[in-house]
């Protein structure tokens, strides 16, 4: 690869993100002193330090903290440190993705943007202070949490390995209507999932939040007898 194609991942490896082919090109321009490279890498990585030094410390709110932790795990408290440094290096990514490609490959940026926007609307559903959470139990188990103004976040754990061809949906289910789809979603290895459906939520009217199994794609309606989870509200 040339220095030319190299140069929009300087950013990625100062934040020790590259991997792939990409990485080991990176890494032979830099063994072999690249006047390129070498110099680009150098400026990433000081741009890279003097950002994360002009990142204030803020103390999360609690209620936010608490949302946050019982959906990745309740029982796993010290992850919230984890949270916290994902979040802050991801704002030091974008800052420098910026500062270093401008105005070039505009569809990559916009990607970046865009993933950087969702992780936003998604934090705000556990930040929302007027937001409603449900816990459930009886194998599956998890809790649900849904903000009036950012959406529905699902938090399951012992949920079932699926088979090929079918998908976990979940359905917003108002009262006397009919259900809406919102979203599907796949467990990890371990059973458990995270998923969250942005957008307003009209709590007053709502009657429940609920997962079915489907097949892959999701439909448009639930299939009755594969309805495994329902979360009154």
């Amino acid at each position: 690869m040339t220095c030319d194609e190299l140069k929009d991942d300087y950013a990625t490896y100062a934040l020790g993100a590259l991997d792939g082919e990409s990485l080991d090109e990176l890494r032979e321009h830099l063994a072999r002193q690249c006047e390129n490279c070498t110099p680009g890498v150098r400026q990433a990585r000081e741009l890279a330090a003097r950002m994360a030094l002009t990142v204030n410390p803020v103390e999360p709110p609690r209620r936010l903290r608490k949302r946050v932790i019982a959906l990745v795990n309740p029982h796993a408290g010290s992850r919230w440190n984890t949270v916290l440094v994902l979040v802050t290096a991801l704002s030091i990514f974008f800052t420098v993705h910026i500062w270093l490609r401008h105005r070039e490959s505009h569809r990559e940026f916009d990607a970046f943007l865009a993933k950087y926007n969702d992780m936003q609307e998604k934090l705000a559903v556990l930040e929302d202070p007027l937001a409603k959470e449900v816990t459930f139990g009886k194998g599956a188990r998890g809790r649900v949490v849904v903000s009036p103004t950012h959406g529905v976040a699902f938090s399951g754990q012992n949920l079932a390995a699926l088979p090929a061809g079918k998908t976990y949906e979940m359905w917003i289910i108002p009262k006397g209507g009919k259900p809406v789809p919102a979203g599907t979603f796949a467990p990890s290895p371990d059973g458990s999932a995270l998923h969250l459906r942005t957008g307003p939520v009209d709590i007053a009217s709502t009657a429940a939040v609920a997962v079915s199994i489907e097949r892959a794609g999701g439909v448009a309606s639930p299939t009755a007898d594969q309805i495994i989870i329902v979360v009154p509200l």
